[in-house]
């Protein structure tokens, strides 16, 4: 909950923000992995099938992909994949152990291919089975407007993706 609160304050903006009746339940167990859409927190009662996923980690609030800049430079990425016709989902996330990522992100989706944004990437440029799909983490775009000379490695990695779907 302190997690969306931060959120709403430092990504949409909010001077305030005041949530009562708590459930104590909820306060007891730590959320360990959070989602997020341009709407605020992501949930979802059924299961959603996309052909590909981008899943952008948080660690400071200006790399959401919902801020100006950053969507500016998401939405020249995408348009340069050509993603016509294909079913996709954008949503940041905060995440305490990347390892339980697939296994969070499994329980409301299944994608052929997800690639994971992080100004941090761990297996940069591999693309690897994870759950029922494909896994390739990169440079967010965040990073991108910080450090350009990035922008050939992010460019790799999508073209693998664009690859694996036939586009």
């Amino acid at each position: 909950m302190k997690d969306y609160i931060q959120y709403l304050e430092e990504v949409l903006g909010l001077q305030k923000v005041m949530i009562s009746d708590l459930n104590s339940k909820a306060e007891a167990e730590p959320v360990k992995t959070q989602f997020f859409s341009a709407r605020g927190p992501f949930e979802s009662p059924e299961m959603i099938h996309r052909e590909l996923v981008f899943l952008n980690i948080l660690t400071q609030a200006k790399e959401s992909f919902f801020l100006p800049e950053v969507r500016d430079l998401f939405d020249k990425m995408k348009a340069a994949m050509k993603l016509r016709n294909i079913q996709v989902l954008e949503l940041d996330c905060t995440v305490e152990d990347r390892s339980l990522l697939p296994s969070e992100l499994a329980k409301f989706c299944e994608s052929k291919v997800v690639v994971v944004f992080s100004s941090f990437p761990k297996d940069l440029g591999e693309m690897i089975f994870k759950g029922p799909g494909k896994w390739i983490e990169t440079y967010s775009p965040a990073y991108l407007l910080e450090d350009a000379g990035a922008k050939k490695v992010v460019w790799n990695d999508l073209q693998k993706v664009m690859k694996e779907l036939s586009l």
